[in-house]
């Protein structure tokens, strides 16, 4: 990515900025996005931070390549380019766009200089490609050490994702840029707590709330995918009586770099208490089956397989079968069925049940 001279503020001016922008959005309502789509949550959120006085000179806003549309919460009074944050301050920014191919995508990074909260809603476009993006993008954006991917399901991990990445880029002042795919599907979402709203920001956190039976499977699921995973625990315990944890997890990119780095870390110390990376304190309690749903290529949920006690299947768009519910469901059974938990005639039973063959 080519690097531009950059004229910073003082870096305390520039943490004040970002201080005053987590403080705006700390004040608003605690669900302001209950049953509006992350899309959609996140113009709200833009929004009120450009009709905060004490707020609107702290952070630049892009809106580029969105076209106008009535009664958009995207339609908010934005620059259509990053361009003076090259030769300006070094203030917080937030980049609403829509890149499809991994060349447009390149076209924002140069604009934003690989830095801020880039925003993408290709999604809810059109397309022949699963997410609305090429396959290339998401595994580009995964391999890029200074990219912090994102795939949020609610307007509430939204506003979490967005609290850390200006933190972690503005207060702390960590180099990079943070990445959100935007999906507009309205979901109904319970108040993040403070431990969820932080677990989210670092890759996952649990949806289920604890239940008297023992968990026999635990269910992964991302963006949109998140609630066809809802969608599968509930037939698991409607038709099968089978207990199924749900988890969403906004970016298994950050939870498999975190278990990299603490199994490194491990091994440089070998005289130390070792690190639990967050993916292990989440899972690594039980050795049930874990199904992990992405809507992009498996591989993206398949970054957590290898730090994942028992049998582990990554489910994407590229699967041998389509991502509902039912066959989810069906998949949670044969993964019970291969440990033995279950008579492997259950699964044919399912698979006729839900008209699957």
């Amino acid at each position: 990515m080519p690097s531009f001279p950059l004229i910073p503020l003082p870096p305390d001016a520039a943490r004040q900025a970002a201080q005053a922008c987590l403080a705006a959005l700390a004040a608003q309502p605690p669900l302001l996005s209950q049953q509006v789509s992350p899309r959609r949550a996140l113009g709200a959120m833009a929004g009120s931070l450009q009709l905060d006085a004490g707020v609107a000179d702290a952070i630049r806003i892009v809106r580029a390549e969105v076209p106008y549309r009535q009664d958009d919460a995207w339609n908010v009074r934005a620059s259509a380019s990053a361009w003076p944050l090259r030769y300006g301050a070094d203030k917080p920014l937030l980049y609403l766009c829509r890149p499809a191919s991994l060349q447009a995508l390149r076209g924002v990074l140069v604009d934003a200089r690989a830095r801020g909260i880039v925003c993408n809603d290709a999604e809810t476009q059109a397309s022949r490609w699963h997410k609305g993006v090429q396959p290339a993008l998401p595994a580009w954006l995964a391999a890029q050490p200074d990219c912090t991917p994102f795939d949020p399901a609610t307007g509430e991990e939204v506003r979490a994702i967005v609290r850390a990445a200006l933190a972690t880029l503005y207060v702390e002042r960590q180099p990079g840029y943070f990445y959100l795919a935007m999906h507009d599907e309205a979901a109904v979402a319970a108040p993040l707590s403070a431990a969820d709203a932080a677990a989210a920001s670092l890759g996952m956190y649990r949806v289920s709330p604890p239940g008297p039976a023992p968990c026999r499977v635990r269910l992964c699921g991302a963006g949109a995918m998140l609630a066809v995973v809802a969608d599968a625990a509930r037939l698991l315990e409607e038709d099968w009586n089978i207990a199924a944890q749900v988890w969403s997890c906004p970016s298994y990119t950050r939870l498999a770099r975190d278990a990299q780095a603490a199994e490194q870390w491990n091994v440089r110390h070998p005289r130390a208490t070792p690190r639990l990376a967050h993916v292990q304190r989440c899972l690594g309690g039980s050795a049930a089956p874990v199904i992990a749903v992405t809507g992009y290529g498996q591989h993206i949920a398949g970054q957590i397989g290898g730090y994942v006690r028992g049998r582990f299947i990554a489910v994407g768009a590229d699967s041998a079968t389509e991502t509902s519910a039912p066959w989810l469901a069906v998949m949670a059974l044969k993964a019970l069925a291969d440990d033995g938990a279950l008579p492997m005639p259950c699964v044919d039973y399912a698979l006729r049940r839900y008209a699957l063959f």
